[in-house]
């Protein structure tokens, strides 16, 4: 496994090739392989399986795949500045600078998701046209944003006035608005999103923004980034739930669907780490929906051909399915079974 040190995703993974009393998993360091990407086919000798696991939840190796980023796009100015605890900023850098590593790893050993692969889900604008190239439904897409300006340019020329604006290099919800604008010029976004002193931070509570300047200061910060715009597709009702609404995850593994959940929220991002609560989701949607919804993401799996984990965000209405997202680090749901195991009891069992 390559990974931040201390990451509980690791940890996860261990746990459950212990508990299928598989070989102990290696760990390489993505803070060693910045260093020598090269190093990993030594690692990886004799291992049947590679799996780059998130890079997230370690702030130092942010920085340092920031920097890498940074030099990788020339080295224009000055260098970015220090990252605190939630913020959100450089993300365009972090970006360059985890295609450079992945683009250096050697590309023929046997990965859990291809480095590739792992790189244009990363990229949520391309990783959106790649599933519609493959014939997966997904919201109308209108257009990388650059700044307020040009999300009300493209909001005018798609006349679709319910829009989310979504980082195109972000995780989690991070840098995600769902923005509305009536047709008396008032305008009103949702998100986790707060500008402090001009800095972008991530919070764990929805707010909801009304005034036009702060919306204006929000998006321009955000578009700065990378950001992409989205139609709005309205969820359905949580069922028993007055005012929620949810959308689901679906993981698949070997091309097909496993583990799934409903995500329910009374805001419009429903991520669960932001406090909203999981449902279960075959009951919720009933059997053709869930057909529906296996059978899209069965589909969309088949885009990545070189990838067995994918998690798929989706909106299900009725038979009708819009896939939000593919994540090939979506396999973070501790707790979630299909058929008795988790999404990393899944891995381990095929290794056992």
């Amino acid at each position: 496994m390559i990974g931040p040190r201390g990451s509980r995703r690791v940890a996860a993974l261990r746990d459950a090739l212990q508990a299928q009393g598989a070989a102990e998993a290696r760990l390489l360091a993505y803070e060693t392989l910045l260093a020598e990407p090269s190093m990993l086919e030594t690692a990886a000798e004799g291992c049947t399986q590679v799996k780059l696991e998130s890079p997230g939840e370690a702030p130092a190796l942010h920085a340092a795949l920031v920097r890498s980023g940074w030099e990788s796009e020339g080295a224009a100015g000055p260098p970015p500045g220090v990252v605190v605890h939630g913020e959100l900023a450089w993300q365009h850098y972090w970006f360059a600078g985890f295609a450079r590593l992945l683009e250096a790893v050697p590309s023929r050993l046997p990965y859990l998701n291809a480095p590739r692969d792992l790189l244009a889900m990363s990229d949520k604008f391309d990783c959106q046209q790649r599933l519609l190239r493959a014939g997966a439904n997904i919201p109308a897409l209108f257009g990388t944003v650059e700044s307020y300006d040009a999300l009300r340019g493209r909001i005018r020329e798609s006349g679709c006035e319910r829009v989310f604006l979504k980082s195109r290099y972000g995780s989690c919800g991070a840098g995600v608005l769902a923005y509305a604008r009536h047709a008396d010029g008032r305008e009103v976004a949702y998100g986790s999103a707060q500008l402090e002193g001009g800095r972008v931070f991530n919070s764990l509570r929805q707010r909801r923004y009304s005034r036009n300047d702060e919306i204006a200061r929000l998006v321009d910060a955000l578009a700065a980034q990378g950001a992409y715009a989205e139609q709005w597709i309205p969820k359905p009702r949580t069922p028993g739930l007055s005012g929620e609404r949810f959308d689901a995850r679906i993981v698949a593994f070997d091309g097909r669907a496993r583990q799934r959940v409903a995500r329910s929220s009374a805001g419009a991002l429903s991520n669960l780490h932001l406090g909203n609560r999981r449902g279960p989701l075959h009951d919720w949607l009933g059997d053709a929906s869930m057909a529906a919804a296996t059978d899209i993401v069965e589909r969309a799996a088949r885009a990545f051909t070189r990838s067995r984990m994918i998690g798929f965000d989706l909106i299900v209405r009725g038979t009708r399915c819009w896939l939000l997202e593919a994540n090939g680090f979506g396999d973070l749901l501790p707790g979630l079974l299909h058929e008795g195991r988790t999404t990393y009891e899944d891995q381990a069992a095929s290794h056992a």
